[in-house]
């Protein structure tokens, strides 16, 4: 019986796909996943909070709440340029922000040969409202960048178990970044090397759930682990997965803790503009 037992454990063990087989599902997945996803805009509600940490709140350091409502859509751009986040950000806390733009889906889908630039000026006049540091990474299109076969080569990746998502049975894959200079930039363009966990379907190769960790392992700079961490969910009536929350844990000085949580709803369609292309 226990010969049977190690035998059945071997044969489970030689028919499970390598951690290089499912990589490579999930980024097969990612690529015929890249034009669905990059026709849509969503609404997200985000709040924020920058807080003393629990050692330091004695200290009269000050607590902040924001809460940011905003549209946001994910292109991805033609070849091998890249996922780009789009945020226009309509209030915040109570307050509505004022601006000549028009809505992101008009920008986006007008024709006009600017249209790049102007979702690009979204985006980056977006990151002044967020606390903290201002940046642009957090959006749930940064696990999909990271993970697509372009970036392939950047990382070593191995299993780490199993798990249930939604009632989905998935396998956890750890993608370390090996390369230099890295994907994401310190302010001073300072390495930045991420590790990122993808909770995928071993059939299919389909993202439920995906965390990005990326720290400066520079000497000297305080240790600090940034963290953008997305699921996904079915929408019924796209047929596909969409982002359904994000939570981002980011720096805001020694001594205190900052974190956001956003929700995505509201799913649209629009049509991207063929000029929408990277300068």
């Amino acid at each position: 019986m226990k010969l049977l037992a190690v035998a059945l454990a071997l044969f489970t063990v030689l028919q499970s796909p390598s951690a290089d087989d499912l990589a490579g599902r999930l980024r097969a997945y990612l690529l015929s996943y890249e034009p669905n996803l990059s026709e849509l805009i969503a609404d997200e509600r985000m709040r924020q909070q920058d807080l003393p940490s629990v050692e330091t709140r004695g200290d009269s350091q000050p607590f902040y709440n924001r809460t940011l409502q905003s549209e946001v859509a994910f292109v991805a751009l033609p070849g091998a340029a890249g996922w780009l986040g789009f945020r226009r950000v309509l209030k915040v806390d109570k307050d509505d922000v004022a601006d000549g733009a028009g809505s992101l889906r008009e920008v986006l889908s007008s024709g006009a040969k600017d249209d790049y630039q102007k979702a690009k000026e979204m985006l980056a006049d977006s990151a002044r409202f967020n606390l903290g540091e201002p940046r642009t990474i957090n959006l749930p299109n940064l696990p999909l960048e990271m993970l697509h076969l372009r970036h392939a080569r950047r990382f070593s990746v191995r299993t780490t178990g199993q798990e249930s998502i939604r009632g989905k049975r998935t396998t956890r894959l750890v993608f370390v970044e090996t390369f230099s200079p890295t994907i994401i930039k310190a302010t001073d363009s300072g390495d930045m090397r991420s590790i990122i966990t993808a909770w995928i379907e071993p059939a299919t190769g389909r993202l439920w759930r995906a965390n990005v960790v990326t720290r400066d392992p520079r000497p000297g700079v305080a240790a600090f682990d940034n963290v953008v961490a997305v699921n996904f969910k079915e929408h019924a009536e796209l047929g596909l997965l969409v982002p359904d929350t994000m939570r981002e844990e980011f720096f805001a000085g020694k001594g205190r803790r900052a974190w956001g949580e956003a929700s995505y709803t509201n799913y649209r369609r629009f049509t991207t503009s063929a000029r929408i292309l990277p300068q």
